[in-house]
């Protein structure tokens, strides 16, 4: 018999040769109306069409709580995820070393949205800390700080670093 981790990896492999969610709702989900909790849900998500759907197979996970968990779809517009874009962000040092510091910020999506680099200012210090605008190079509150007061990450936002 295979552990977990070995199911996973091999789950991840197939994933990497095109194995789609969905295939895997056909195999472990039940057809909507062969199941009662699924019926439910479908009347539930029939009542906030907009928002809300099934599949024609639906997953269904039993729970100790005296009812089922229901695999359903909800739509979020483009506009509503936006919101949350940039508020996780992770500041990930490149280099640090020998006086050199090469860093960036990339949001929750892994895009760069800041660059910070030592290498071609001619005293050889971060102008973020130059200019006042961080204590050092590591100075994580005082760049989140900056990136709010730029427009750069929302109020919401937290910012961690790597490395």
């Amino acid at each position: 018999m295979m552990s977990q981790e070995d199911l996973k990896k091999q789950l991840m492999a197939l994933r990497e040769q095109g194995l789609k969610f969905t295939d895997c709702v056909h195999v472990f989900g039940v057809p909507v109306d062969t199941n009662t909790y699924a019926l439910a849900a479908k009347a539930r998500a029939d009542e906030s069409f907009d928002t809300m759907a099934l599949d024609d197979d639906a997953v269904i996970a039993d729970t100790t709580l005296g009812g089922a968990w229901v695999s359903c779809w909800i739509r979020i517009e483009d506009k509503e995820a936006s919101e949350y874009r940039n508020t996780r962000l992770l500041m990930i040092i490149d280099l640090d070393e020998r006086g050199v510091f090469k860093a960036h910020v990339d949001d929750m999506e892994g895009n760069i949205i800041l660059t910070l680099s030592n290498e071609e200012d001619e005293d050889g210090e971060l102008s973020l800390v130059r200019d006042g605008f961080i204590k050092h190079p590591r100075d994580t509150e005082g760049l989140l700080v900056y990136l709010k007061e730029m427009g750069m990450a929302p109020e919401s936002a937290s910012l961690e670093i790597q490395g």
